[in-house]
C-alpha cells in the first residue's frame, strides 16, 4: 500500500470512527447538526408521545425524534402495541442501514482507489458521486478537499482535456456531467463553472446529433469500442445487448428535415416578440439577438454538419459567413437595449440569410430554427431560466399532449432503435393496446399491412392514431415468437393516469386499475403515489378518497410526490386547499418582488383539513409538487417528509403563434411563485433553484436520506409491482410480482417507513385516548350507587 493510500484510509477510518456510533443513534446521523441536544423530560404516556414525536418531526428535531423512538410508552390498546413493534422492527432496520453505510462507504472508497490506479476516471467519479450520497454535505466537503478528493477533480480535467483534443464529445460530456455532480449542493462557483461548460458541450453535440447523425453514429461506435477496451484491460466482462453495435442505417439521414419543417421567419419573430415583452426579467430584445447570433456562430463552428451541408466543408465560405454573423453581433453589442426591437431582428435576419445564401448554404430553416433555440438559450445563461422555448410546429401536437394528459389513439410509446425499427417501448395502463397484450420491446413492423420499413416517428404516431372509434391494426414481431403477431385495436381517448395505490389488484372491463389503497389497514392509514399534476388528477385523487372510506374509517394518509415533476398550478392548489382551511396557499410575483396574484384557501373545500398526513419528497419532486408540499408545511397541514425537492418555482405561459398553415408555440417564464411564510416568518419564500444560491426547493419537516442502492431497489420494485399483464385482467395464474410489503419489511424504503410510524403514532394515540375513556367511564359505572 502506498503512503498516499495509507493516508487515504487512514482518513476515512477517522471518519467512519466518528460515524460509528451506537446503532441506536443511526437515525440521527442522517442529519449533521452541532447544536446541543437538550435533554426533555421522559413521556409517559402513549397519547403524550404520539403528540411531542410528531411535533418533533414537524420541527426536523432529529434528535428528539431519535430519543422518543427509544421511550416508547407502554399502551393498552391494540393500536399501541403493533406501534411498539413497529418502532422495534424500524429501530432494527436503521441499525443495519447504518452498518450498510459504513460498508458501503469502505467500498466506495476502495473501489475508487482502484479506478483512480487504472486510470478509469469515469468509473471513479461514479465511486465518489456514490461516497456523497452516504455522507452528509460537510463530511462530503472535507472529503473533497482532502488529498484524494483533489487528486480526483484533477485526473478529471486532464481527462477532459484529452478527450476534447481528440474531439471524444461523449467522453467529455460525461466527465462534465459526473465532475459537476460532486458539487452540487457544495460549491455554487465551482457547479455553475461546470454546469456552464457543459452547457456549451451539450450544445455541440446537439447540432451533430440534429444534423450530422452519421458522425453522432460513429462517435457512439467509438464510445462503445472505448468501453469495451477498458474492460478487457481490467479483465472484466462488458455488458452487451443480445446483437452487435449495427451500421449505420441511412434512413436516419434526412430526419432533421421533418423537425424544420414549417419554421418561418413570423413564427420565430412572433415567438421572440413575445419572449421579449412577456419574460419575467423584462429583458427585452437584446439579450435575445444576441444569443441568436452566438448559436448561429455555434452551429458554423461545428464542422461535422458538412455531412448534410456540404458548403460548410469550404473553411473560406464558413469563415466568410461566421465574420457577417459577428460583425453583426458587434453592431448588437453597441446599441442602447431600448433601439433593439422587432424592426431589429427583421434586419439582422436578411441580413444573415442573405449572406448564408451567398456562403454555405444552409436551408432557410435550420438558420431560422438554431436562432430561436440560441435567443431563448441566452434566457437560461443570463437569467438561469432553463424553461422558456419555442415549441417548433414538429413538436407542438406532442407538447399539447403532454399538458392535457390525454389523446386519441392505442396507447403506445414509441421510439427507433439503431436500426430504425419501431420500437414499443411500453404500452400505457389502461390503453387498447395493453388490454390487448401487446408488450414493452416489441416491434412494429406494420400498421394497417402497410410496412413501417423508413418511417418517422411523426408518421408512425399519425398512422396509428386516429378517430375515436376508427380501429387500426398493428403487426409487431416479438422476441421468442416465430411468426408476427396481429392486434386490431379500437381507437380510444386515452387518459394518462396520475393517481396510484399501494397495491394494484387488477383490472375492471375497461382496463382500469383496482387499487388496494391501505397501507396500514387495521391503523387506518391510507396511500396514495401521484405522479404529476394534469386534469384529472384531483377528481381521480377524491375518488379515490371516497372508496377509503367506503371501506374504512380513513385515519391517517401519506400522499407520495417523489419523483413528480408538476404540472397544473390549479390542480396543486386544489390539492392544498383539501388540508388547509384558511390562509393563503401560493402567489406569484414578478422580477421585482410585486405581488401579481394569490391563490386562498377557501373552507368549504378543506373537506380533509385535520386529517393525520405524510407528505414524501425528494429531488426530483418539482413545480407543482413544491407548491402542494410547501404550502402544506407553512401551514402545518401535514409533515413533509424526505429530501430536499428540486427548486423549479417558476410559472410559464404557452401562447400559440402562427403563420398560414404552420403553427407553433411559445413558452415563456412570466412569473416565481412564492409559498406562504413559515411559521415566524414575516415574507414568503421563492424556490426557484439559481445556481448562484444555496437556498432553494422545500426542504422537509423531517429530512431523512436514502442511499444509491435503496434508491435503486426501491424504483426497481415499484416498478415489478406496477407491472400486471393486462390481456388477463391482471388476474395470472400465478403473480411473480413482489411483496409489496417488502418495500418496509426489508428495508428497501426508509422514508415510507418513517411516514407509516410516524401516522401509525398518531392513530395510537388516538386510540389510548378512547381507551382511557372508554376505562374511565367503566370506573364511573362501577362506583355509580346502586
Amino acid at each position: 500500500m502506498t503512503n498516499r493510500s495509507r493516508r487515504a484510509w487512514m482518513f476515512v477510518a477517522l471518519l467512519l470512527a466518528s460515524w460509528a456510533v451506537a446503532p441506536d443513534a443511526a437515525f440521527a446521523l442522517q442529519r449533521a447538526t452541532d447544536a446541543p441536544v437538550q435533554a426533555a423530560a421522559p413521556v409517559t404516556d402513549t397519547t403524550s408521545w404520539s403528540a411531542a414525536l410528531w411535533q418533533a418531526a414537524l420541527a426536523d428535531d432529529v434528535a428528539r425524534v431519535d430519543v422518543l423512538l427509544k421511550e416508547v410508552p407502554q399502551g393498552n390498546s391494540d393500536a399501541a402495541k403493533r406501534l411498539m413493534a413497529q418502532v422495534a422492527q424500524y429501530r432494527a432496520h436503521r441499525a443495519l442501514d447504518e452498518q450498510d453505510r459504513i460498508a458501503q462507504i469502505q467500498k466506495r472508497e476502495k473501489d475508487l482507489a482502484g479506478a483512480m490506479a487504472s486510470h478509469d476516471i469515469t468509473a471513479a467519479l461514479v465511486h465518489a458521486v456514490n461516497m456523497k450520497f452516504l455522507m452528509t454535505p460537510d463530511q462530503w466537503r472535507l472529503w473533497l478537499r482532502g488529498s484524494d478528493g483533489i487528486a480526483l477533480e484533477a485526473m478529471a480535467d486532464q481527462e477532459l482535456e484529452k478527450a476534447l483534443a481528440a474531439h471524444d464529445l461523449l467522453l467529455g460530456q460525461e466527465l462534465l456531467f459526473r465532475h459537476k455532480a460532486l458539487h452540487d449542493g457544495i460549491d455554487t462557483d465551482t457547479f455553475k463553472a461546470l454546469d456552464g461548460a457543459l452547457d456549451d458541450l451539450n450544445k455541440q453535440v446537439t447540432l451533430i446529433a440534429e444534423y450530422a447523425p452519421r458522425e453522432l453514429h460513429r462517435m457512439r461506435a467509438s464510445q462503445v469500442e472505448r468501453l469495451e477496451r477498458l474492460a478487457r484491460a481490467e479483465g472484466r466482462a462488458f455488458p452487451k445487448d443480445d446483437e452487435e453495435f449495427p451500421p449505420y442505417n441511412e434512413l436516419f439521414a434526412n430526419d432533421w428535415k421533418e423537425r424544420i419543417d414549417g419554421i418561418t421567419p413570423r413564427l420565430v419573430r412572433d415567438g421572440l416578440k413575445l419572449a421579449a415583452s412577456e419574460h419575467v426579467t423584462a429583458a427585452g430584445w437584446k439579450p435575445l439577438m444576441l444569443g441568436g447570433l452566438a448559436a448561429l456562430d455555434a452551429l458554423l463552428a461545428t464542422p461535422q454538419l458538412a455531412e448534410n451541408f456540404q458548403a460548410m466543408s469550404d473553411p473560406a465560405r464558413v469563415a466568410a459567413l461566421r465574420e457577417v454573423v459577428a460583425g453583426t453581433r458587434a453592431q448588437v453589442e453597441q446599441l442602447p437595449s431600448e433601439k433593439v426591437g422587432p424592426a431589429s431582428f427583421r434586419s439582422v435576419m436578411n441580413d444573415i440569410l442573405s449572406a448564408n445564401a451567398a456562403t454555405v448554404e444552409l436551408p432557410e430553416e435550420v438558420i431560422l430554427k438554431e436562432f430561436g433555440e440560441g435567443a431563448t438559450t441566452q434566457l437560461s445563461k443570463e437569467y438561469e431560466d432553463d424553461y422558456s422555448e419555442i415549441i417548433w410546429p414538429d413538436n407542438l401536437r406532442r407538447f399539447k399532449q403532454s399538458i392535457e394528459g390525454n389523446f386519441v389513439g392505442v396507447g403506445i410509446l414509441i421510439r427507433h432503435n439503431d436500426k430504425r425499427e419501431l420500437i414499443i417501448v411500453n404500452p400505457l395502463e389502461g390503453s387498447p393496446a395493453s388490454r390487448a397484450g401487446i408488450r414493452p420491446s416489441d416491434k412494429c413492423i406494420a400498421v394497417d399491412d402497410q410496412s413501417t420499413v423508413g418511417w418517422t416517428l411523426n408518421r408512425a404516431v399519425d398512422n396509428i392514431t386516429g378517430p375515436v372509434g376508427k380501429p387500426v391494426k398493428l403487426t409487431v414481431k416479438r422476441d421468442g415468437v416465430e411468426k408476427p403477431l396481429d392486434f386490431t385495436l379500437k381507437r380510444e381517448s386515452i387518459k394518462m393516469r396520475s393517481v396510484n395505490g399501494w397495491w394494484k389488484r387488477g383490472f375492471d372491463t375497461k382496463g382500469r386499475p383496482q387499487w388496494d389503497w391501505w397501507l396500514d389497514p387495521e391503523a387506518g392509514i391510507g396511500y396514495v403515489r401521484l405522479t404529476s399534476f394534469n386534469e384529472d388528477s384531483f377528481s381521480d385523487f377524491m375518488d379515490a378518497i371516497r372508496q377509503m372510506k367506503r371501506e374504512h374509517a380513513l385515519n391517517g394518509l401519506v400522499l407520495d410526490i417523489r419523483g413528480n415533476p408538476g404540472g397544473l398550478l390549479k390542480s396543486a392548489v386544489s390539492f392544498a386547499n383539501l388540508f388547509v382551511e384558511e390562509g393563503q396557499l401560493v402567489s406569484v410575483q414578478d422580477r421585482d418582488g410585486n405581488t401579481m396574484g394569490s391563490f386562498a384557501a377557501e373552507r368549504v373545500r378543506a373537506s380533509l383539513a385535520g386529517l393525520p398526513l405524510v407528505v414524501l419528497v425528494n429531488g426530483q419532486s418539482a413545480s407543482a409538487s413544491e407548491i402542494l408540499s410547501g404550502s402544506l408545511q407553512a401551514h402545518g397541514a401535514g409533515v413533509v417528509l424526505g429530501d430536499r425537492s428540486f427548486g423549479k418555482g417558476s410559472v410559464q405561459t404557452v401562447q400559440p403563434i402562427q403563420d398560414a398553415a404552420s403553427e407553433a408555440a411559445v413558452k415563456v417564464t412570466t412569473q416565481y411563485y412564492v409559498l406562504p411564510p413559515l411559521p415566524g416568518q414575516e415574507r414568503g419564500r421563492l424556490v426557484h433553484r439559481r445556481a448562484a444560491s444555496d437556498d432553494w426547493g422545500v426542504n422537509p419537516d423531517l429530512t431523512l436520506k436514502m442511499t444509491p442502492p435503496q434508491m435503486e431497489k426501491s424504483a426497481e420494485t415499484r416498478l415489478a409491482l406496477d407491472q400486471l399483464d393486462e390481456a388477463q385482467g391482471g388476474l395470472a395464474t400465478v403473480d411473480m410480482r413482489p411483496d409489496v410489503r417488502d418495500l418496509i419489511e426489508k428495508r428497501i424504503d426508509p422514508q415510507l417507513e418513517m411516514a407509516l410510524l410516524l401516522l401509525q403514532g398518531r392513530v395510537a394515540g388516538e386510540a389510548e385516548r378512547s381507551h382511557l375513556a372508554v376505562d374511565v367511564d367503566a370506573a364511573k359505572e362501577k362506583t355509580r350507587p346502586q
